[in-house]
């Protein structure tokens, strides 16, 4: 990183948590996005926090963050990050859900599924089909690293692509820690699926309750942009395809700070499972 972009980074990173910890009390919000409403305000708040701020979307988020992002979701520090994970507690309620419909789930389509981490977690979980077939949709040096981990634990029916066409026809779509990276809602995705999948289960994804914006997630490790969709109008869609929400729960340990618009910082991000009637 160049001296003058490395400084720039020292300064947003100092102001982000100056502005987190005062946009936690109700004045310090208020102030904030008192300021963000007037023109000299947003800019200067905008100019302070840089790629800190929120944007109207993914890839205006994207391209603010590209010069600090530290490799993104194909860095290898990412990628190590996912294969260490185990079953979190948002998992036990994806479990809860999955442990009487698993015998009818063969085919499974697994969206930003880094290197089948999920795979490896469930199975040792739940009473996975002898004849599962598991999909993961991801980025191709990810895809990479993931086929060389099942060749060497001679894992068959794990698959990886970078096609959404492979959606059709899977009884089970999953989208857990990884639906707020896309740039398309998930109605937006599967409107284009000719057979739609039984099940849904959305984990680990913050939602909001107003407007659609994207902002940069900062993991310590990786810097990525991120989606917060509206929640209401997330599930309308869903339900205008025919989906059914069948249970509903959330995830404290994972919490997403919008430093220029407190008010909308997610205190929890939320798990869905849906059913398609």
């Amino acid at each position: 990183m160049q001296a003058r972009t490395r400084l720039r980074d020292i300064q947003i990173v100092s102001t982000a948590k100056i502005f987190r910890a005062f946009g936690k009390s109700s004045y310090g919000g208020r102030l904030i996005e008192g300021a963000g409403r007037t023109r000299a305000g947003a800019t200067t708040l905008g100019w302070m926090l840089g790629y800190r701020r929120s944007f109207r979307t993914l890839g205006e988020a994207e391209k603010a963050v590209k010069p600090y992002g530290k490799g993104g979701h194909e860095s290898t520090a990412n990628v190590d990050l996912h294969i260490s994970f185990s079953a979190r507690l948002s998992d036990y309620a994806a479990f809860y859900y999955l442990r009487d419909r698993v015998h009818r789930i063969q085919k499974v389509f697994d969206l930003g599924g880094n290197v089948g981490n999920l795979y490896y977690c469930y199975r040792d979980y739940l009473p996975l089909r002898d004849d599962v077939s598991w999909t993961v949709f991801d980025l191709p040096d990810t895809i990479s690293r993931g086929q060389a981990l099942a060749s060497v634990r001679n894992v068959k029916n794990l698959q990886f692509t970078d096609d959404f066409s492979q959606i059709d026809g899977a009884d089970l779509f999953i989208a857990s820690g990884s639906l707020h990276y896309f740039d398309k809602s998930l109605p937006e995705i599967l409107e284009r699926v000719e057979r739609l999948p039984k099940y849904i289960l959305i984990n680990r994804t913050p939602l909001t309750e107003g407007p659609d914006f994207a902002i940069v997630q900062d993991g310590g490790h990786i810097r990525v942009a991120c989606m917060l969709y509206n929640r209401s109008k997330l599930i309308a869609d869903l339900k205008r395809l025919g989906y059914q929400v069948a249970g509903e729960w959330q995830s404290p340990d994972f919490r997403l700070p919008v430093l220029d618009r407190p008010s909308s910082s997610v205190g929890a991000f939320t798990g869905l499972w849906l059913e398609l009637a």
